[in-house]
């Protein structure tokens, strides 16, 4: 079973979020905060990070940077998730190698689509 950490800062986005994934057959751990998440990203060594932009503590692009600098975690994709469409935000969250971005609200479908493609090269489980 694939583990992912989802990180927001949303309540209502991790529980919806979460469920979906649940659903699909993943492991789902969550963090609300950006010092929370490279922790929980280091203990538990998930297989996907979902992560917000807006975030107390350390923003999605230092979470990330963060991440790609400690060899325990620099493999892990991210997909950023973020109510920010702005190109600029875009290229900053590829540049820092994240593997999708997806703006909110976002469609269940669409999430579930790019977490197969990451994790199973597109092959959808079951």
């Amino acid at each position: 079973m694939h583990k992912i950490l989802l990180v927001d800062d949303a309540k209502n986005i991790i529980l919806v979020i979460k469920m979906s994934l649940q659903k699909a057959g993943y492991e789902v751990y969550t963090a609300q905060d950006g010092l929370t998440a490279i922790q929980k990203a280091q203990k538990i060594e998930p297989d996907l990070i979902l992560l917000d932009i807006l975030l107390p503590k350390m923003n999605g692009f230092l979470v990330c940077e963060a991440l790609k600098d400690d060899p325990k975690t620099e493999n892990i994709p991210v997909i950023f998730l973020s109510a920010k469409s702005e190109n600029n935000d875009m290229e900053k969250a590829k540049s820092l190698g994240a593997k999708d971005y997806l703006v909110k609200p976002i469609k269940q479908e669409e999430l579930l689509s790019s977490v197969e493609e990451i994790l199973n090269g597109g092959k959808k489980n079951g």
